[in-house]
């Protein structure tokens, strides 16, 4: 009798313990698959098209993830080698990810886009991110990869969102020097730009690699948060004014 009452107590003990387990399994498994605030939605489709590179937006990014999402960034790299260009790539591809995403560009040198601005008669550059969203307005954004003028960003109704994107030649660049931070200035590609790697200046074209990511903030831990890269298939040429 007493063997079968200390059975029965062991059993009345372990039942809210195992209830616990069950929940916590249906959590785990109910909620896979579902965004976090360690998660955003990849841009829907990047793609280079008759010389403009083209984002679609994600709108989940809005719809579910609005306190976190601030709009999307576009990294590069430029080569005056295409087989150097491609070879990079190909690095990138195999290991990059959300949650290391800063670290290997970092590591691979890519930069992000810069919004270069104007106040005051001071020339500098824009924060993060190049892309700034707060509705699904627009879905694709249209980058002009112009060769004689500065590159511009556009919505699909054909109206300027960003009149002069250019290139992330370093942390500690003038005013003067970004007012020369066109891609399109050929003169302006050096040997020690860190976002360059070839002759100076180019001899022809250059191969550039892009890759976009969506970017936000979360409040509740204080940190910053980014959705895996969509990395452009093959590196885009791109002919610089002479």
């Amino acid at each position: 009798m007493k063997g079968e009452g200390k059975e029965k107590g062991i059993r009345f003990l372990l039942q809210p313990i195992a209830a616990l387990l069950i929940i916590n399994i249906y959590i785990i498994m109910t909620s896979c698959g579902l965004p976090t605030t360690d998660y955003l939605y990849t841009p829907k489709d990047f793609s280079s098209e008759g010389g403009a590179l083209v984002l679609e937006h994600d709108t989940k990014n809005i719809d579910e993830l609005s306190s976190i999402f601030l709009g999307y960034e576009i990294y590069y790299r430029i080569f005056d080698n295409e087989d150097d260009a491609e070879i990079s790539r190909a690095t990138i591809s195999s290991s990059m990810k959300s949650s290391n995403i800063i670290q290997t560009a970092n590591n691979y040198k890519y930069f992000p886009l810069k919004h270069r601005i104007s106040e005051s008669g001071q020339i500098s550059l824009d924060i993060s991110p190049l892309i700034k969203m707060s509705s699904n307005t627009y879905t694709r954004y249209y980058l002009n990869m112009k060769s004689q003028e500065t590159w511009t960003l556009k919505d699909e109704d054909s109206k300027i969102v960003i009149d002069s994107i250019v290139r992330n030649r370093s942390d500690t660049a003038s005013s003067t020097e970004i007012g020369k931070a066109d891609f399109c200035l050929s003169s302006e590609y050096k040997l020690n730009d860190r976002d360059y790697a070839g002759s100076s200046p180019p001899e022809e074209a250059v191969y550039i690699v892009f890759f976009a990511f969506a970017y936000g903030f979360d409040t509740s831990t204080m940190r910053n948060v980014y959705s895996d890269p969509f990395i452009l298939d093959s590196p885009v040429e791109y002919d610089p004014a002479k």
